[in-house]
């Protein structure tokens, strides 16, 4: 399967708009986007695709730093993927007037862990509801969950508890205090057995380049990448092009 990520994004069209059910009752926004090949698979693979702290699920639209996502979005249509994409708690449309997520970074900082916590793992149940309404038709032979920066955080959260999915691509995942519980991704990364591309910098602040080996290396995965790229936590849109070509290999 080869994704075509050389080029920008078109604008993106046929985004419909869902809502979910969380496990607590809050209410998750979520876009799919249908592939644009038809494929002769009963079920088309999925992509459901996480953003990061202080983003939104629009980010995987648009062909603009940090995440470049709309590129990444086109191209896993492009390729015959139904593509999901939703808000993580307190973002997007889920984030209240005058609200800034990044004020839970700071608390967690000063020593007020619960409200970041509860952002983390509500954020990965919800990626879990939102993973199984996608698999409700039938399981599909590639199920490819993606997240950047924080949202590479839920994702490894994700992957840990899902051994339906295939595929897994994680770009910067932040380095967090074991202490955290599963919101640190050393602490889940013991049970990511997927297909994996990791993808970390080497002038990431919030991810050492000795914490990210470390965090590669725990995983027991069998078929693991590790890609470093000279650049701080906002990788260089050439990032697309090792997704793309990782992509294409794993069958």
């Amino acid at each position: 399967m080869v994704l075509d990520l050389a080029l920008p994004a078109p604008e993106v069209s046929g985004a419909v708009a869902l809502t979910l059910p969380a496990s607590d009752g809050a209410n998750i926004p979520v876009r799919v986007l249908e592939p644009h090949v038809k494929t002769r698979a009963a079920h088309p693979p999925v992509a459901l695709l996480v953003h990061g702290l202080t983003r939104n699920k629009e980010d995987w639209l648009a062909d603009a730093p940090p995440t470049h996502g709309g590129a990444f979005t086109e191209a896993l249509r492009a390729a015959g993927y139904r593509v999901y994409l939703l808000d993580a708690r307190h973002h997007g449309e889920r984030k209240l007037p005058g609200e800034k997520p990044s004020l839970l970074v700071k608390r967690l900082h000063a020593g007020e862990s619960g409200p970041y916590v509860s952002m983390i793992s509500g954020t990965a149940a919800d990626a879990q509801v939102v993973l199984a309404h996608a698999l409700e038709g039938g399981r599909p032979a590639r199920v490819l969950v993606a997240g950047y920066s924080m949202g590479a955080q839920v994702a490894l959260m994700l992957a840990a508890r899902e051994p339906r999915i295939t595929h897994l691509v994680t770009m910067v995942p932040p380095d967090i205090e074991p202490t955290l519980g599963e919101v640190a991704p050393i602490n889940v990364v013991g049970r990511v057995r997927q297909r994996w591309l990791l993808l970390s910098a080497n002038q990431d602040e919030l991810a050492p380049v000795a914490r990210s080996a470390a965090l590669f290396s725990a995983a027991p995965s069998k078929h693991k990448v590790h890609r470093t790229f000279e650049s701080g936590h906002a990788l260089p849109r050439d990032y697309l092009q090792e997704v793309q070509r990782w992509l294409a290999a794993e069958r």
